[in-house]
């Protein structure tokens, strides 16, 4: 596993076919999107990019395993008629860290509550946004509404509808063809093999955060709503920005954008 800077992956994709596709690869569910997205006729060409949170530890060589089943499956189902490409990493966790590091404590302040969850989330999209932007202006994502009944605060509608708000004002497109799909034997079916929830990707330090001593999930959603637009959308639209004009600017001067920015805290 080699990340890469940013500059590096502008030149590994020069030259790429301008029709091609960026998609989010982690877990099961991105596997399953990236197969589903491609039934699309106008999805030929797909880039995977792992993108991490300074916050996951575990195996990360289970990628490379994921990846190469991947490929198996899409050669069963498309042959040659369809392309995947070798798998990219590329991470920011001065990025991470600006969203959902630096200003904990005026979050807790003003909104009573605290997750990275959702704001991980809108990092994992946000990162691969100056990639789409040199190739399709598209981004496939594995996102679901729903967990066979289970609530994942991070993919509830709310922040799936912020996540594709965001990504659209950078100009790219979210696609998330696995959005409503409720049963994961659904999801097993797409990928064509045996791959349990949860299982076979890296785990997280914030694993079950938004949850009480029992494991019942326990959240606000006018809070949650707040904090998404006072907070989360007006702090991605603007280092996103900066990501698209400098690539990867320094924390020092993503923090102080924030602060020049006004209105946020």
């Amino acid at each position: 596993m080699e990340q890469k800077k940013l500059i590096e992956i502008y030149e590994l994709i020069k030259n790429l076919p301008k029709d091609t596709v960026i998609g989010e690869f982690a877990g099961r569910d991105s596997v399953a999107a990236i197969l589903k997205a491609l039934e699309d006729s106008s999805i030929n060409n797909i880039l995977p990019i792992a993108s991490f949170a300074p916050t996951e530890y575990g195996s990360f060589e289970i990628l490379e395993s994921n990846y190469e089943k991947m490929i198996k499956r899409a050669k069963e189902l498309y042959g040659n008629r369809k392309t995947i490409y070798p798998l990219v990493y590329y991470s920011n966790f001065d990025l991470w860290s600006v969203i959902n590091g630096r200003f904990v404590d005026s979050i807790i302040r003003k909104y009573s509550f605290y997750t990275p969850c959702i704001g991980c989330h809108a990092y994992f999209h946000l990162v691969r946004i100056p990639i789409a932007l040199k190739l399709s202006r598209k981004m496939i994502s594995g996102e679901r509404e729903s967990h066979d009944k289970k609530i994942k605060i991070n993919q509830i509608k709310e922040s799936l509808n912020t996540y594709e708000r965001i990504v659209k004002a950078l100009n790219v497109e979210l696609i998330m063809p696995i959005r409503y799909i409720e049963n994961g034997g659904e999801i097993e079916k797409i990928i064509g093999w045996n791959w349990e929830e949860g299982k076979d990707h890296q785990a997280c330090a914030f694993s079950k955060n938004y949850t009480d001593p029992e494991g019942k999930v326990v959240f606000n959603k006018d809070k949650i709503e707040e904090y998404i637009d006072e907070y989360l959308y007006p702090v991605c639209i603007t280092l996103g920005e900066m990501l698209i004009k400098e690539g990867e600017p320094a924390k020092e001067k993503m923090i102080q954008a924030l602060l020049n920015r006004g209105g946020i805290f």
